[in-house]
């Protein structure tokens, strides 16, 4: 039962409204780590949503773009979201613009991002997020320390890898100081109170396997009735 109760996971989280420039359109982000959002620098979208043809259509991007996005839809998702894979995006030539500051970030396709898992966008913040960073370093996006260790400052130009610890949010206007797990629940809240976002929770149904059965048998429940 606890096997096939988890085959199914569970991310309590958020999902945040972000405006896209020159469009009148907003876009859901799914995220669990709202404490970060004062650090996002760009969004990457996933090479299947369905919004990207409207991101590039008519652009000078238009055609790079569509051709990234067939050469990623040929990749299987495990060679996609490999931590070993070097991360591969591409710029839309689009822009959204971040609800708390209101900081004009780029938008990426990248082969990261994944349709099945949230809405198909990644909020990129390379300072918190190992894959993100990877990504920023790439493409020369911007990386903004929103959370700092409790004993230390962290600078990013010195940084090697992303820090994904609890920490001391700071650059987060009116959320500075509070620590990080705090800060999820209370800028969840405060995004619902101005309708910037929505608090949410995700499911993501890992693919079943059914390879060599032995006696603890494969997660796929099964009711024998006469």
């Amino acid at each position: 039962k606890i096997m096939q109760k988890n085959w199914i996971g569970k991310s309590n989280g958020i999902e945040i409204f972000f405006k896209i420039n020159n469009l009148d359109e907003k876009i859901n982000v799914f995220t669990t780590r709202p404490d970060t959002l004062y650090g996002v620098t760009y969004l990457a979208f996933a090479a299947e949503h369905p919004f990207v043809e409207k991101l590039v259509s008519g652009t000078k991007f238009e055609q790079k773009a569509k051709k990234f996005v067939e050469e990623v839809k040929k990749e299987s998702k495990i060679e996609r979201v490999s931590s070993d894979k070097e991360k591969r995006g591409i710029f839309t030539g689009a822009f959204a613009i971040n609800p708390v500051n209101n900081d004009e970030i780029p938008i990426y396709i990248a082969d990261y991002a994944l349709m099945d898992y949230g809405t198909g966008i990644v909020m990129g913040v390379p300072a918190h997020d190992q894959r993100d960073f990877e990504f920023a370093k790439k493409y020369d996006l911007p990386i903004k320390v929103v959370i700092n260790p409790i004993d230390k400052k962290l600078d990013y130009k010195t940084m090697e890898i992303a820090f994904v610890e609890e920490g001391i949010l700071t650059a987060s206007d009116k959320f500075n100081n509070l620590n990080s797990k705090d800060a999820i629940g209370r800028i969840s809240e405060y995004l619902e109170e101005l309708n910037l976002g929505k608090i949410t929770v995700n499911y993501r149904i890992r693919d079943w396997l059914i390879s060599r059965q032995r006696y603890w048998g494969t997660p796929i429940p099964i009711i024998y009735c006469s």
